[in-house]
């Protein structure tokens, strides 16, 4: 799974990047700042299950599990990047592989189309050319590989071109559902485009005066998808203060704790933060991942264990792993993501918090603690 963190340049991408991963991509008021996409490991947060857990990968807070999820930020997109402008079409070639957007916008209305400094811009504007671009890039694809298969009578039509559109992440089942209500080739590559790869909006640097007015404006504009409103430049503070034992801070909280004296200079800031969270319950980038993960891709956790009475493996550490799964996974696909002779050797899976036992077509349930058992169980 990857999510790719798209927008015009200079909304605030790679800080929200940064502030997600800690990675430290580079940052500067100029367009094309990124040129080649910065990758990362984000976080997921969900309540674990015990506390006293013990993470293979990701880490346990205060009974909070985050779980790793690939991140991807790629150069900032322009008007007519679909045609080569600026740098489209090496951005379009890195959001391939994307399963979901985190669409950043500057939502204080002083960032224009173009990266340029502006006044009382309409953030919706810039999110809207954003997502044309996009699916201008999609309906090229769509439309090569449809000619393509158009000329075939050897295969199921979906079938193939499904097959023909697999390095973008798109399912035989995402076509079939695009084709439900066919009426052109661009409607379809559209339909195509958010069924196989949603977004999200954040509306970045929510903490400016200008900006509660034009989060609601975009709001509107954007009813049925999901709006967040995000500082990102917040977030990366109180990540790389807790980073370096100035505070405790747990990601998607509205609060932290100093843990040692600081200049007048670091005081201000965090008085400045304090003040933001009067206002508002977070800073919208742990929402962010979250709801990719869960509103937009529709994942569960579920932890396989081998010792269902302690919740452990085989060297008595709790709930090491964590795998974000499709809503309709069962638990045969839960014994293949775990290794592929578990899955051609199942036998029964057992819900360790019931101890049932369970059948290998059972669908997994958000939350699941399960026990694959086989001819030969590693």
């Amino acid at each position: 799974m990857l999510i790719g963190i798209v927008g015009a340049p200079n909304q605030g991408k790679s800080t929200l990047f940064n502030a997600m991963t800690l990675a430290g991509a580079e940052v500067a008021p100029h367009p094309f700042t990124t040129i080649k996409p910065n990758e990362g490991i984000g976080y997921v947060k969900v309540k674990c299950p015990k506390e006293n857990c013990n993470p293979n990968h990701g880490y346990c807070i205060n009974g909070n599990r985050f779980i790793p999820v690939k991140l991807l930020d790629v150069a900032g997109l322009v008007p007519h990047a679909s045609e080569g402008r600026g740098l489209g079409n090496q951005f379009m070639n890195d959001l391939s592989t994307a399963d979901a957007f985190i669409v950043v916008v500057d939502v204080s209305g002083r960032t224009g189309c173009e990266g340029e400094p502006a006044e009382n811009h309409d953030p919706a504007v810039t999110v809207k050319f954003v997502l044309e671009e996009i699916d201008k890039w999609f309906f090229g694809i769509i439309k090569r590989q449809w000619e393509v298969v158009k000329k075939r009578t050897d295969a199921k039509p979906s079938k193939l071109l499904a097959e023909k559109l697999s390095g973008l992440g798109i399912h035989e089942a995402h076509i079939k559902e695009a084709l439900k209500d066919f009426k052109s080739i661009d409607e379809f590559a559209k339909r195509l485009r958010e069924l196989s790869k949603p977004f999200l909006i954040a509306a970045n640097k929510i903490d400016c005066n200008e900006s509660v007015k034009n989060y609601e404006k975009l709001k509107q504009a954007f009813k049925n998808n999901v709006v967040i409103p995000t500082s990102a430049l917040i977030e990366l503070t109180l990540r790389e203060a807790h980073e370096k034992g100035f505070i405790k801070y747990v990601p998607g909280n509205s609060a932290f704790k100093e843990l040692k004296d600081m200049s007048d200079q670091q005081k201000k800031g965090l008085s400045y933060i304090r003040a933001f969270f009067k206002k508002h319950n977070s800073t919208g980038v742990q929402e962010c991942i979250n709801s990719a993960v869960f509103d937009l891709l529709k994942l569960k956790v579920v932890y396989p264990v081998q010792d269902e009475n302690k919740w452990a493996d085989s060297k008595g550490n709790i709930l090491p792993d964590a795998y974000l799964l499709e809503k309709e996974a069962t638990a045969l696909d839960l014994a293949y993501k775990i290794h592929t002779q578990l899955g051609d050797n199942f036998i029964k899976a057992i819900d360790a918090k019931t101890k049932k036992v369970l059948g290998k077509d059972y669908v997994l349930k958000d939350g699941d603690i399960i026990k694959i058992v086989s001819t030969n169980s590693l």
